[in-house]
């Protein structure tokens, strides 16, 4: 016991006993403040731009816009000179009469030596409110901490008291849940910088915000003055709409170049291990960028110095993402079951979303499933069809689920009997109907066609009312094609072809290999049109690696349109081989490698010496292949698309299982009743 006595704490003196209590006084104290915080809702403080309450707005020079900082989501910085916020809507008033509240610009900047800010001249009787509000369109920043503006208050009477009017700030999410908070705005014709904390609003869903309001309210007195706002944003100590978009998906890669694992891939002998390892980082895409509650795949994430993360998905997106869980499912990385599910989940969130006439639009947002643009793509329906037959062929108990969905697709919609041909799409409320088609046979929408042919939308003979080549007579395309008429159930057509040195072909519209190829991947051209699409796609792709290889020296070869950096943003844009094409696309020495596994069906050896040497580059990530290889620098745009890793693991499912995707397809009643017409046609005696 006098050990333990001995190891006590001595006495405390008096004076630090005191000392300590006061510390305790005050800390309880702030407490207190806090829990009045909570119940309360005190306003926010609106300070001089010079006060450090201000640092958020100085994190950016004052000749640059906020748009240009990954810390600012920005609402409005009114620099466009008109009144409608960043993405598009228009600033709204709320007001008892005319004259309570009127908007103008002014062509004054809070913070920049140019630029324009809003101007709102109020005129409010005792006791009446004036707003403004914009539309925030179901914003996500819930990684943002606070919501700023630049603000100041003129009042014309009464004058010389901040109880004339008060400043309310209200956000409201999409299901019109509502926080308000008062602003302390002293009079004054210099700017202010308010800084409000999103903790503030609590209770309000920061993943979709709907609404943005401001709210003027007179006090006992008639009020009139202007109110001056700017710089309106959502600020955050990291990269805010990035992160505020990570945080809905599963995961997201830890690493930029994965140069281990590379070169553990690049010592496979076998070719079949070594597709099967890119398959297994590929389909890690499709494990981690979809939406936690949705399941839908978004369009894309890059890494690196800039990281983007998309909020929106598409049809075609869908489509792939479809696919590739069955190729995964035949590669083994995931089981039958596990597949199912994921897939009917899937499904599920289909049916929830908005359509016109049965068709799905063209782009969504993967979160809150909102329609993004009022547009609807044939050719981007024709792969979501295609993908839900192959479901059926997959997994029984969803067949009928998906047969639904096909049912309800009704592609005769999409075909403008002025000429057979399928428009390319569709703008709600329907406009300019047959102003553009997809005419041109090699490309990838044929695939739309076929499967609108095989299901009875659309009648046989719109395959032969697609272009092998344009009309002689249309001088505007790249060379006068030679060929001979031909008849096919009872259309007279013009089966015209295209040369490249010694080589005849069927052109596709830009040149870019996938155009041709990517129809591959559930149709069996090569199997069932050896003398027709299967020789020309074969003869596309030797062209492609002839022109790469021979002609320019690259040390690659494989042009298709593809994504680049751009900045912090990126670039996605089309590429391809004149030669090759009626019109044609530019080729601006950028590869992609998904147009690689493509050719695995029409020249599979030089497909994968392709592959091999793609992966001496730093091309390749966590998720397997960068979208694209830039050879002016020989520097990868570090950026995964959906689109491109649905088509590389396809393609290798169908190299490794014989074909596992197009035998589902085929098997379906859809494929096989449109089979004979790529029978008919016979590309070898041109």
């Amino acid at each position: 016991m006098p050990q333990q006595r001995d190891r006590g704490i001595p006495p405390l003196p008096l004076e630090d006993a005191l000392r300590i209590g006061t510390y305790l006084r005050i800390l309880s104290f702030f407490l207190f403040l806090i829990f009045l915080c909570g119940t309360f809702n005190p306003p926010a403080f609106c300070l001089p731009s010079t006060d450090p309450a201000a640092e958020v707005y100085q994190t950016v020079s004052g000749e640059k816009s906020l748009a240009t900082s990954p810390h600012f989501v920005v609402v409005d910085d009114f620099n466009t000179g008109q009144l409608n916020t960043q993405n598009g809507a228009v600033w709204r008033t709320k007001a008892p009469g005319m004259g309570a509240l009127d908007l103008s610009l002014e062509k004054e900047d809070s913070r920049r030596p140019r630029g324009y800010s809003l101007n709102a001249n109020f005129n409010l009787l005792a006791g009446e409110t004036a707003s403004l509000q914009g539309f925030l369109k179901r914003l996500d920043v819930s990684q943002a901490e606070s919501l700023v503006f630049q603000v100041r208050l003129n009042l014309k009477e009464p004058r010389g008291s901040s109880a004339g009017v008060k400043l309310k700030v209200a956000l409201e999410d999409f299901r019109r849940r509502e926080k308000v908070r008062e602003v302390v705005l002293p009079p004054s014709r210099l700017w202010k910088a308010c800084e409000i904390p999103l903790s503030f609003f609590e209770g309000v869903d920061l993943n979709q915000l709907f609404l943005l309001r401001f709210t003027l309210v007179a006090g006992e007195n008639k009020t009139t003055g202007f109110l001056g706002i700017d710089e309106i944003a959502f600020f955050g100590s990291k990269d805010v709409a990035f992160e505020s978009r990570r945080d809905n998906l599963a995961g997201f890669p830890q690493k930029v170049c994965d140069s281990k694992r590379r070169e553990k891939i690049r010592r496979k002998k076998k070719d079949g291990d070594l597709l099967k390892e890119i398959a297994r980082d590929t389909w890690k895409y499709f494990q981690n960028a979809r939406d936690q509650e949705t399941r839908l795949i978004v369009d894309h994430l890059r890494v690196g110095v800039a990281p983007l993360a998309a909020d929106y998905t598409s049809p075609t997106n869908i489509a792939m993402d479809l696919l590739s869980i069955i190729a995964a499912s035949d590669l083994k990385f995931i089981s039958q079951s596990k597949a199912e599910n994921l897939v009917r989940a899937i499904l599920s969130t289909l049916g929830k979303m908005k359509r016109y006439k049965k068709f799905f639009y063209n782009f969504y947002d993967t979160k809150n499933l909102s329609v993004t643009r009022n547009y609807i793509s044939s050719v981007d329906i024709g792969w979501l069809a295609i993908a839900l037959v192959v479901v059926r062929q997959a997994f029984k108990d969803l067949s009928k689920e998906a047969t639904r969905f096909l049912d309800e697709f009704n592609f005769e919609e999409f075909l403008d009997p002025e000429n057979n041909q399928l428009v390319v799409g569709l703008e709600v409320p329907e406009k300019d109907f047959g102003k553009y088609h997809y005419g041109i046979f090699a490309t990838e929408s044929r695939a739309a066609s076929f499967y609108g042919i095989g299901k009875g939308d659309l009648p046989r003979i719109h395959w032969w009312f697609l272009y092998r080549t344009p009309p002689a007579a249309w001088k505007w395309q790249n060379q006068v094609p030679q060929g001979r008429q031909a008849t096919q159930e009872g259309v007279d057509y013009f089966q015209g072809y295209y040369t490249y040195k010694t080589q005849k072909f069927m052109p596709s519209w830009g040149g870019s290999l996938f155009e041709f190829l990517m129809p591959t991947l559930v149709i069996k051209e090569r199997e069932l049109s050896p003398a027709g699409l299967g020789l020309n796609n074969r003869i596309a792709t030797e062209i492609h690696r002839d022109y790469a290889l021979k002609e320019k020296g690259y040390p690659v070869w494989g042009i298709s349109p593809a994504g680049t950096s751009n900045g912090r943003q990126w670039r996605y844009a089309e590429y391809g081989i004149k030669a090759l094409s009626v019109k044609g696309y530019p080729d601006r020495k950028i590869i992609t490698p998904h147009v690689s596994f493509l050719a695995l069906d029409s020249l599979p050896q030089d497909a994968l010496q392709n592959i091999r040497k793609l992966l001496e580059f730093e091309t390749y990530g966590e998720y397997g292949f960068f979208d694209s290889l830039d050879l002016n620098s020989n520097k990868a745009n570090p950026q995964y698309l959906a689109l491109d890793q649905g088509m590389i693991l396809v393609a290798i499912a169908n190299y490794l299982k014989r074909g596992s995707i197009r035998e589902r397809f085929h098997k379906d009643p859809i494929a096989k009743n449109a089979e004979d017409l790529l029978i008919k046609e016979h590309f070898t005696e041109l």
